[in-house]
Parts: structure tokens; sequence; C-alpha cells
């Protein structure tokens, strides 16, 4: 009794935290992908004639609560060059000739 006393509280805590922990993981892994779409949806709409620059960042916070005292937090940066792909195919037309 008094060994399941003094640890079944510490190994419900440790898979709780295991749980939130996960979870945190799995966010980050959402708004990456949200990032990545936003990105490819810029690539697709952009229709000048140069290369231009796109960046975004976000950020991914886990609450504090609990045993957890510290701010846990993910930074997502996303650079990408946008081009216009047609306007490549044309350019490339004029140097083979």
């Amino acid at each position: 009794m008094t060994e399941a006393a003094i640890t079944m509280p510490l190994m419900i805590l440790t898979a709780m935290l295991l749980i939130r922990v996960f979870t945190f993981y799995l966010e980050i892994l959402s708004a990456g992908i949200s990032e990545h779409m936003t990105a490819l949806e810029a690539w697709d709409s952009y229709r000048g004639i140069g290369v231009r620059k796109y960046s975004s960042q976000r950020e991914v916070r886990m609450l504090k609560g609990g045993v957890l005292k510290i701010d846990l937090v993910k930074t997502i940066d996303t650079r990408s060059c946008l081009l216009n792909e047609d306007n490549l195919v044309r350019a490339g037309d004029l140097f083979d000739r």
C-alpha cells in the first residue's frame, strides 16, 4: 500500500506530462504544415516578373501549469523565394535563338 501510494501519483504525473509534451509536438507539426501551405499559396498566386522573397514567422507556445514551470516556445521561420515559372519559360525561349 505504501509503495503504491508513493509511486502511483508519480506515474500518473509523468504520464500526463508526456501526453502534454506529445500534444505540443503535434501542435508544432500542425503549425509547420499550415505555414508550408501558406507559402505554397503565395508561390501559386505570385504573378510578378522578378524574384520576390517570402518570409513568415509563427510561434507555438505550451501553456505553463502544474509541474511545468518553464515556458516552452517553438518559433517556426518560413523563408522562400517566389518566382513566376511562366515568365521564366518565356525568357528561356529568348536564349535558344
